[in-house]
């Protein structure tokens, strides 16, 4: 039991940061609360949920890719051409999300065949994948689109939007993926030691390029998302918003150097940025003040491991030692 709560605490520790937000944030509205409120406004994080569960296996392998957000414009121009040219959306969405998840193999290509730095290359990629969105999108956009691929924005179920339960879903089926497929193991395994996982047989640069064809593919997906909630497409959707994404994967307490972190926090973590966010909103902060919130955010998210670990080494470091001069008082004693 001491085990599974330790192993968890992070995940608790979130929890309670979301209740303590929604309080504040309840303060500052009586309509926070509101079911409605709280599911309408849940639908407008859908987008940089989808994103972050495809930054998170890579993460997990010691890996950046901060190129999401143009391969999402991509994706979302993409289907909005399919779409205003009567290409239904079985056909549409599939060959999207494998151009997509194509772009994000070429970024793990680069990384784990070529071994060039993953923030050098997704740098590079971040400007080259939104020009291939301007060209194709064209100066006005996309407009226009048929009904059908805007489902995904408008049904729910009951009163909840059908884009959150889809948000759920593809949650636990990330969790299912990272803690018991073999695909999960090895990345793990990865970013805690590629070296020792190579000797050990582990395929490095396929599980890589996988982890960036899959973080490719879940940002097309969330490209469907924005075309079906926004009706449009453009070369600019989502620019900016890979700090928030970035933001939400190490909140989770997925360590940057790799190896750690549970997918479930991941989506503990937009919550209660979103939570945060949405409170924000009701205080009137300026969104200039909220980047600047949730840039802080993922400092401090970097820091405090990086100082709990280097008082750990300190802590680590004095206990030999605190026992050397214990045995020698201890000699001192005897011989007396």
């Amino acid at each position: 039991m001491k085990l599974t709560l330790r192993s968890w605490r992070w995940e608790l520790i979130l929890v309670v940061l979301i209740i303590f937000a929604a309080i504040w944030s309840s303060t500052l509205s009586p309509y926070f609360l509101d079911p409605v409120n709280l599911l309408n406004s849940s639908q407008f994080f859908v987008i940089f949920s989808l994103m972050a569960f495809g930054l998170f296996p890579i993460v997990v392998q010691g890996e950046i890719d901060i190129s999401l957000a143009s391969t999402l414009a991509v994706g979302s121009v993409m289907i909005g051409k399919l779409a205003v040219s009567g290409i239904p959306m079985v056909v549409g969405l599939p060959l999207t999300l494998l151009v997509c998840a194509a772009l994000g193999a070429i970024n793990g290509i680069l990384v784990a065949v070529a071994g060039l730095p993953s923030l050098v290359v997704t740098l590079g990629t971040l400007g080259a994948y939104r020009g291939i969105a301007f060209i194709i999108a064209g100066d006005i956009g996309v407009t226009g689109i048929p009904e059908e691929y805007l489902t995904l924005g408008s049904a729910r179920v009951g009163i909840v939007p059908v884009s959150v339960i889809l948000v759920v879903v593809v949650a636990g089926l990330l969790t299912v993926l990272m803690a018991f497929t073999r695909f999960g193991r090895y990345s793990y395994s990865i970013g805690s030691n590629h070296r020792a996982s190579r000797m050990a047989g582990v395929p490095v640069a396929a599980t890589r390029i996988g982890a960036y064809a899959l973080g490719g593919a879940s940002a097309g997906f969330a490209g469907l998302i924005w075309v079906a909630q926004y009706q449009s497409a453009r070369g600019d959707n989502a620019d900016g918003t890979i700090l928030f994404v970035v933001t939400a994967v190490v909140l989770a307490g997925v360590s940057i150097k790799g190896g750690t972190g549970h997918a479930p926090a991941v989506l503990l973590a937009i919550v209660l940025l979103g939570t945060l966010q949405t409170g924000m909103k009701l205080a009137n902060v300026p969104g200039t003040s909220q980047t600047l919130v949730i840039g802080s955010l993922l400092i401090i998210s970097i820091g405090v491991p990086r100082l709990v670990e280097i008082a750990r080494d300190k802590i680590a470091a004095l206990k030999p030692a605190q026992e050397t001069t214990t045995i020698k008082h201890v000699e001192v004693e005897t011989r007396v």
